[in-house]
């Protein structure tokens, strides 16, 4: 049996120690380790060791931490350093390979993102530095609009479907593939058989940007 010391409840901090930085650090270390199901207010008042009103005081809701957790992401996870140097088609996949590796970090975050807008300081200077990238490329502001649409939900898309079940995923081809290996009146499919087997997510992430690259080029000429 643990002593009286062992069983008292945790300290709680001075009222009025909290700040909005303390509160945004620990919120993203709970949706990063646990995703973002498991960032509510009582769970990070848990973590503070504040209380939930004293919680409150910074953050009206649970919406209103969402949002504070998505804006800091794409402030400080989302634009990779060096974005402004280099050709254009080197930037843009540069942001599209941070965009999809960091928001795949925190479990949850892309199913947000498909259900609810954010436009905190971060997002904005997101949405800035994309078409910055794009007017770069010689587009104007009609082509870099509708190309920036395009562009997110390229990396959006491709990354929710690789989180809930990805059409190119082997176990969603293996029926396909199981068949074609002995699809004797099926030539080409069974010649593209070993090559179908393949084709990683990677891939198909790398050739959707050839793909958009291209149209950028030739909206551009």
């Amino acid at each position: 049996m643990g002593s009286s010391a062992d069983q008292q409840p945790p300290r709680r901090r001075a009222w009025g120690s909290l700040s909005q930085a303390q509160i945004v650090s620990v919120a993203l270390e709970i949706a990063r380790a646990e995703g973002m199901e498991a960032l509510t207010v009582r769970r990070l008042a848990a973590d503070l060791g504040a209380s939930r009103m004293a919680l409150y005081r910074h953050v009206a809701d649970k919406d209103a931490l969402v949002d504070l957790v998505m804006n800091a992401i794409a402030e400080h996870d989302l634009v990779p350093p060096g974005i402004d140097e280099g050709p254009w088609p080197h930037r843009l996949r540069l942001l599209a390979a941070a965009m999809r590796r960091q928001l795949a970090a925190y479990p949850g975050m892309v199913d947000v993102l498909m259900t609810r807008a954010n436009h905190g300081p971060g997002a904005l200077n997101l949405v800035e530095t994309i078409l910055a990238i794009l007017a770069d490329a010689g587009l104007d502001e009609r082509q870099a609009a509708r190309h920036y649409m395009i562009f997110i939900d390229l990396v959006l898309g491709r990354l929710h479907r690789e989180l809930h079940g990805d059409p190119v995923s082997a176990h969603r081809t293996a029926s396909l593939l199981a068949l074609a290996g002995q699809a004797e009146d099926h030539p080409r499919l069974r010649a593209a058989e070993p090559h179908l087997r393949a084709v990683s997510a990677e891939e198909v992430f790398e050739a959707e940007l050839d793909m958009l690259v291209e149209a950028i080029r030739a909206a551009a000429s």
